[in-house]
């Protein structure tokens, strides 16, 4: 008796599915295998096109004034005219010709500077980010161009040591008309710190027709002309067209001893130089 009664009870847990037989082929049936994750595909990295930056310049002085740039036709002046004073972006890395216009207590000036905006680097990045670049037109900037000189100024931010009580976090510019006769305003203010524009001004009227190069006016070369070595004439030393003359006796001449240090020939000047020299090699 004792013993159906432990093999009654073994027959109900094996069908119940309990203990040792769990899962197997008696009881109720195993878990189908969870399918594998499949592995997410690695996605190609695409290059982005590296974003142009924006420098945001504020125009001051000669409140009033009419500014105007290219936005369609090269040359047209044909934006929208911004008085001053008044803010404008414009991309980095780049020049702009600009024209001044309606320009107070000076009715017949008309003026095209150029306007070049350094490209931004990580000495005036933060200063970009959170500020105008200040471009200040003066009465006195108007009477040198009247005067037949040409204006260069240069606004840069200045490394400490160049900072006084008044410019700390500021910005400062340099005006070639108030330096020594033949200093550079670029390059000194390169060495005061990073260079964020440069406007340069003169008083060329390019609204004259022919103000501007275009290889299509070119007419023919004027029969009467200075003759120039090289360019309208044959250059300096060349023989002269006819019978050859007799070879004249010739005295020989000693020969000069060698220099040791040769002399440097003088770099041609390129006059602005590049944007990408003018973010002061001591302060990026």
């Amino acid at each position: 008796m004792r013993c159906k009664v432990l093999l009654l009870a073994l027959t109900v847990v094996v069908a119940c599915g309990a203990g040792p037989f769990r899962g197997g082929f008696i009881g109720r049936p195993a878990a189908p295998a969870a399918a594998p994750v499949p592995v997410a595909s690695q996605t190609a990295v695409v290059a982005q096109p590296r974003q142009t930056e924006v420098a945001q310049i504020l125009f001051k002085g000669a409140d009033g004034m009419n500014i105007n740039w290219d936005t369609i036709v090269i040359g047209g002046f044909d934006s929208e005219p911004l008085v001053s004073p008044g803010l404008q972006n414009f991309a980095t890395a780049r020049s702009y010709r600009l024209k001044l216009s309606n320009i107070p207590n000076r009715p017949n000036l008309t003026l095209y500077p150029t306007l070049t905006i350094n490209a931004v680097t990580p000495r005036t990045k933060a200063y970009l980010d959170h500020n105008a670049i200040p471009v200040k037109f003066t009465d006195a900037d108007f009477d040198q161009i009247q005067s037949g000189n040409f204006v260069t100024k240069v606004i840069f931010l200045p490394s400490p040591k160049f900072q006084n009580l008044a410019l700390v976090g500021g910005v400062d510019t340099i005006v070639n008309t108030q330096l020594p006769a033949g200093t550079d305003p670029i390059a000194e203010a390169q060495n005061r710190g990073a260079i964020l524009a440069v406007v340069q001004i003169g008083n060329k009227d390019l609204s004259l027709q022919g103000s501007t190069f275009n290889p299509s006016t070119l007419s023919a070369i004027p029969s009467q002309q200075i003759p120039i070595s090289g360019v309208n004439a044959a250059p300096f030393g060349t023989p002269a067209a006819g019978p050859v003359p007799a070879k004249l006796p010739t005295v020989p001449v000693p020969e000069q001893p060698k220099m040791l240090i040769e002399p440097a020939s003088p770099n041609p000047s390129t006059g602005v130089p590049s944007v990408e020299n003018w973010s002061g090699s001591n302060f990026n």
